[in-house]
Order: C-alpha cells, then sequence, then structure tokens
C-alpha cells in the first residue's frame, strides 16, 4: 500500500482540555496506541504492524473499533511524532486515506492543554448512503463530538492519576 497521509489541514472538529501534569507525561499515554482503548469510548484494541512498533514517523498499526452496534477497523499510519508536543496519524480504508488525527499538548502554568482533532477525508460510499437518511450524518457528528470529549476525559484521569 503506498499512501502518503497528509496533514491535517482543516479539522472537522477538536476540542481542548487542561491536564495537571507535563506534556512528557501525557504525551506517551496517547502515543503508545496499544493503550488507547484504554482511553477512548471507541476503540477496543490497536496493535503495531511491522517494525518499528512504536510512535515514530511512518510507524503503523491496526485499530479495531466499535461505536453500538458498528465495528470496523481500520490500518494507521503516524504522521507526526514529536514527544511532548505533537501525535499524528491518518486512518486508511481500502488503501486511501480516510481521516487524520491531532493531538497536541501545549505547556501551560499548570500542566498541558491537550487537544484533539480529526479531519474527514473521504467517507465510504455505504457511509454517505447512511448519511442520507434523516438525522444519520447529525448523530454521527454528535457521536463525533461526545467521543473526542470522553476520550479527552479519560486521558485527563489517566494523567492525573496517582499511579500514571
Amino acid at each position: 500500500m503506498d499512501v502518503t497521509p497528509g496533514p491535517l489541514t482543516a479539522p472537522t472538529h477538536e476540542a481542548s482540555i487542561e491536564i495537571a501534569a507535563p506534556p512528557e507525561e501525557v504525551w506517551p499515554l496517547v502515543a503508545d496506541v496499544t493503550r488507547m482503548a484504554q482511553l477512548s469510548p471507541v476503540c477496543r484494541r490497536n496493535e503495531w504492524l511491522g517494525e518499528p512498533a512504536k510512535p515514530v514517523v511512518g510507524a503503523r498499526f491496526r485499530g479495531h473499533n466499535r461505536n453500538g452496534v458498528f465495528r470496523w477497523s481500520r490500518e494507521c499510519t503516524v504522521t507526526e511524532a514529536e514527544p511532548g508536543r505533537r501525535f499524528a496519524f491518518s486512518t486508511l480504508f481500502k488503501g486511501a486515506e480516510s481521516t487524520r488525527w491531532r493531538y497536541t499538548f501545549e505547556p501551560t502554568a499548570d500542566g498541558t492543554r491537550v487537544t484533539e482533532a480529526y479531519e474527514v477525508v473521504s467517507v465510504p460510499r455505504w457511509l454517505r448512503i447512511l448519511w442520507r437518511l434523516p438525522g444519520a450524518r447529525a448523530k454521527s457528528e454528535r457521536d463525533h463530538v461526545a467521543n473526542i470529549a470522553g476520550m479527552l476525559d479519560h486521558l485527563k484521569a489517566a494523567a492525573e492519576s496517582p499511579t500514571a
């Protein structure tokens, strides 16, 4: 598969949260994609594919997700991996880039401001058809907003936990 994912340029949605921990402690919680299921309301499991099996640009992993009755898996490629500052990846669907995800980590007086953003690049035909149903696209967008909020809340709890 010779897909060169692009940078996130026009977020479909983004949200931020303040976390009482320094960026160098928060970043690994997101960049270790094998831990994502502990944070994300949608992700069930991620595994690295081949080498390098770590958060560096070009590394690949497969994410397994579930939202209600819907289940899906996507191959992902890490597009940015700057410890303590930025982590990003693109999802691929049938060899084409589908979404771009980015997490930024900004130091604050009391810790870190984490911003999670995603951008829809392309949508499978079956989803475009589903979105034609009354309210389906709006529900999908509400779900994304709620899932990002849940992810950030779980990240905050994990980072601020005494055992983090």
